[in-house]
């Protein structure tokens, strides 16, 4: 594989592609899983994200592993196309208009997306990773990257068993990298359990000093629940930072 991205790096968590793709498999194999218990009824509820019920995380994310899938069979052909037909735009409006069809066929759209990315991925040569996309301009691992984000923290969504205290470490740690840029000025987490760091304070400045398990950390900073929220300047009544937008 070639070496101009290292996809090992501490930024991407620090595991190989084999190891990413082997978890964004198993993420796979429970959002199948998943899928197939929820009923009729399950699809309505709502879920933590605001405005949001099990259905719209089904039909998200069969519209984004299509979309990824695409990035991919386009890159091979050394062509790029938008993530979506009409941008955002249509990614929100397509989620808004499905999310109330049957379960059985949100179901059957999930299946079609994720089957349509694993034939899509398995098509890649050694070196398919550094080809170029659209997705953020960036090369198609970006989309291996995100999609791995994307079915862990969506999984959790579904609140059906799997919480955000099963995510590996180095999901865990990327997803706390990934969303730094939420940090609002002078704060600094630390990951009790690993000893890893991130900080927005500058040199001299007294930070707001957000403790917890590397897991915990990635949920809040995700905005996913956790049974063990993590705390501000050892206080567990003190207000956690508000955080900035989704990078």
């Amino acid at each position: 594989m070639s070496t101009t991205i290292d996809y090992t790096a501490y930024e991407y968590g620090g595991v190989d592609v084999s190891e990413r793709l082997k978890e964004i498999r198993a993420a796979h194999d429970r959002l199948r899983a998943a899928a197939a218990e929820i009923t009729e009824e399950g699809a309505r509820e709502s879920v933590h994200l605001p405005g949001w019920t099990r259905g719209h995380v089904l039909i998200h994310l069969a519209d984004l592993s299509r979309a990824f899938a695409r990035q991919a069979r386009y890159a091979v052909e050394g062509r790029t196309i938008e993530v979506y037909d009409g941008g955002r735009p249509t990614r929100d409006r397509r989620i808004e208009e499905l999310h109330g069809r049957p379960v059985e066929w949100l179901t059957e759209q999930l299946e079609e997306g994720l089957t349509a990315l694993e034939e899509a991925w398995e098509a890649l040569g050694p070196d398919g990773w550094e080809l170029a996309c659209s997705y953020r301009n960036s090369p198609l691992f970006a989309t291996q990257l995100a999609w791995w984000r994307e079915t862990e923290l969506h999984t959790v969504d579904l609140t059906v068993g799997y919480g955000s205290e099963e995510w590996s470490t180095a999901l865990s740690s990327h997803v706390v990298t990934f969303l730094r840029p939420r940090l609002p000025q002078g704060v600094v987490l630390n990951a009790e359990d690993s000893g890893e760091e991130w900080s927005t304070a500058a040199e001299g400045e007294a930070p707001v000093v957000v403790r917890g398990s590397l897991r915990a950390l990635a949920a809040w900073i995700s905005g996913r629940p956790h049974p063990a929220l993590p705390v501000a300047d050892g206080d567990p009544a003190a207000a956690l930072p508000e955080l900035n937008a989704w990078p």
